[in-house]
């Protein structure tokens, strides 16, 4: 199983936050790198780790390795384990 490193960035809408494409990365301090970029231009970045064997549609649960800004609730997206 490999790990996925996932950049999630937020947008407002109506006062509602709501998620943009999220972008992967292999290198864990380049997805933080991402994160801390984007959220100077976003409304909230979810920065997360999470095993994946894609071929066979496995994934374990996503590890939240930095926060920025305004997010959903990480329990609501699906992502509830903490670094």
């Amino acid at each position: 199983m490999e790990t996925l490193y996932v950049v999630q960035s937020f947008h407002e809408v109506d006062g509602a936050v709501l998620p943009e494409k999220p972008v992967l990365h292999g290198m864990e301090a380049l997805a933080r790198r991402s994160g801390e970029q984007l959220a100077m231009q976003c409304e909230g970045v979810l920065v997360y780790a999470q095993g994946a064997d894609t071929d066979r549609g496995e994934y374990s649960d996503p590890v939240i390795l930095a926060k920025y800004g305004r997010v959903p609730d990480p329990q609501k997206q699906g992502l509830y384990s903490y670094r």
